[in-house]
């Protein structure tokens, strides 16, 4: 018998799938155990066991290994883990949305934001939004990159902040609202937190510093110093977090550097946690603002906009920025 096409999976699917296998399917992966589940989701044990079964007659296929200690999800239960977790992800966020209609309230916006639009653009409006919107629901996940335009991908937000890409996607409009640049950074219990005068390369060369990842403007920065400056290998701590508040915790120590862009460092810098340094290692970024579809945009997504168009300005003056240019 010829294998079963995609097509025909996807008929399947269609007509006998339900949210509830998707849901079962999940909690297995996580809890690796049919009884472990049934308590999870209100059901008999076996009620869980059927739909597993029914799921895997209609793939034709084993979903799970069972052993003695449980279940164990195979190859193509991997596979098909991050289908069915956007699905119920989909499910909840449609539900958000319906509740909120229902209830005769603003609106629902769904924002993603990198971590450099996150210290940049967002950090210290939300209150004031809450405060002046206070029927308007907003969902924020942070992303890396492209990752962030993944949220138009999957039309899982209605406005993305992040940098200025080489490319808007068709029926999105960028507006830009800050420009940003490397900084060289430390805590304020470095021996160089202090010092007002350039730090020359020498002694940034004396200096642990956290990496940042391959590829990326920063490492490439510190790359560039690295070779130019004749550094040691022991100025290199081989910790690389990609999480900013894992790299504000290690600068905290007092016992490294770290090149990354300002608006990421704003909000330590504010608090004083964070001192910048004036180096040669300064270096322009594209700049940051949002993505979002302008006038065929949600009502509630306009008004959000609009509250960060008009608190940029005087949030990044605050804080050592103008919007649209340095200072």
């Amino acid at each position: 018998m010829p294998p079963t096409s995609a097509s025909t999976l996807l008929n399947r699917f269609t007509i006998k799938a339900k949210f509830r296998h998707m849901q079962v399917l999940v909690k297995l992966a996580e809890l690796g155990s049919m009884r472990r589940v049934a308590q999870a989701v209100n059901m008999t044990q076996p009620a869980v066991s059927q739909l597993v079964a029914e799921m895997e007659r209609l793939l034709e296929t084993e979903l799970f290994f069972r052993h003695a200690r449980g279940v164990e999800p195979t190859e193509a239960a991997r596979d098909l883990l991050p289908v069915a977790r956007r699905i119920l992800e989909a499910l909840q966020d449609g539900s958000e949305a319906v509740a909120n209609r229902l209830l005769e309230q603003g609106g629902i916006v769904r924002i993603s934001a990198s971590p450099a639009a996150l210290g940049g653009l967002i950090h210290g409006t939300l209150h004031a939004f809450a405060e002046a919107h206070p029927d308007i629901q907003v969902h924020i996940s942070g992303a890396d990159g492209n990752e962030a335009l993944g949220g138009i991908i999957e039309a899982s937000a209605d406005i993305i902040f992040t940098r200025e890409p080489p490319v808007i996607p068709k029926g999105w409009v960028f507006e830009r609202c800050l420009d940003d640049r490397l900084i060289v950074a430390c805590g304020n219990r470095h021996h160089l937190a202090n010092r007002t005068k350039l730090v020359s390369r020498r002694e940034l060369g004396q200096c642990r510093w956290l990496l940042n990842r391959v590829g990326s403007v920063a490492r490439n920065r510190f790359e560039e110093s690295f070779e130019a400056g004749g550094w040691p290998q022991s100025s290199r701590c081989q910790i690389i977090a990609h999480i900013p508040a894992l790299t504000k915790e290690m600068l905290s120590t007092g016992n490294y550097l770290a090149i990354l862009p300002r608006s990421v460092a704003l909000p330590w810098l504010g608090s004083g946690d964070i001192k910048e340094l004036k180096t040669e290692m300064d270096a322009p970024l594209a700049p940051l603002g949002f993505l979002w579809r302008g006038e065929r945009a949600g009502s509630a997504t306009g008004v959000f906009a609009a509250h960060i168009r008009a608190s940029s300005s005087s949030h990044m003056n605050r804080t050592g920025f103008a919007a649209g240019h340095l200072i």
